[in-house]
């Protein structure tokens, strides 16, 4: 199960083929031109809310702060309060980078940290057509470079809204039906949505949500998750 919440919640960094999103229609073209990416050494502060299945933390990030300490735990007040994957993810937060065998965790400050990036728009590969509600349907790119991400593709649909600003707003892409990704396994549930915003002052849209819902059974065991993160209180300062 963890490897597939983990590749979801990778969709919106691991695209690496690039499409060429100016032979898009109108405004669609316009709005996935709007990426951008953040300098390294760029400052980010937010507030997150992760929540997984029944249970929720709420953190703060501060970039300012050194490796490992830009995590706050607001809720529970009690990190011991804290089980299962939401402890895992706690830890790996506090752990500084170059000690992290593997992360869960949400990557800031490299590849666009929370805005809408050039790689988040070229997950949106092709097959564009107008839908009658006014956004567009599409066929997902996940990574090109990745056998297991081409078998997912294949089985997964694509729909984007953009916002009367005229930027994404809105990116869903989900499995119309359930599918075998591999002889041993079904997944019957894939959806992921990510929602973005246009702050004041900022150079593109921020991501302001982010949900996985995955349902796959393996080895005649079924397994269930939802996860949903949710970013508020936005700053953004360059160097």
């Amino acid at each position: 199960m963890r490897v597939f919440a983990a590749a979801a919640a990778a969709l919106f960094v691991s695209a690496t083929a690039f499409s060429d999103t100016s032979t898009y229609p109108q405004p669609l073209a316009d709005a996935l031109s709007m990426g951008y990416d953040a300098p390294d050494d760029a400052v980010w502060r937010f507030n997150m809310r992760v929540s997984m299945n029944d249970t929720a933390m709420e953190l703060e990030f501060d970039g300012t702060q050194p490796d490992g300490d830009e995590w706050t735990l607001i809720s529970p007040a009690d990190p011991d309060a804290l089980s299962g994957e939401l402890a895992d993810m706690w830890v790996d937060m506090n752990t500084p980078d170059d000690e992290e065998e593997e992360s869960r965790g949400i990557s800031v400050g490299s590849g666009g940290g929370l805005f809408f990036t050039p790689e988040t728009a070229s997950m949106i590969a092709g097959n564009v057509a107008r839908t009658s509600g006014g956004g567009y349907t599409f066929r997902p790119d996940l990574d090109a470079e990745s056998d297991e991400a081409d078998s997912m593709a294949e089985n997964l649909a694509g729909e984007v809204s953009l916002a009367t600003a005229g930027h994404v707003d809105r990116i869903r892409i989900h499995a119309p039906v359930s599918f075998k990704p591999h002889p041993a396994a079904r997944v019957h549930e894939f959806e992921m949505t990510m929602e973005f915003q246009q702050l004041e002052g900022l150079p593109a849209p921020v991501m302001t949500s982010m949900s996985t819902v995955v349902d796959v059974s393996a080895l005649f065991q079924r397994q269930q998750q939802s996860v949903r993160f949710e970013f508020s209180d936005v700053e953004y300062v360059e160097p």
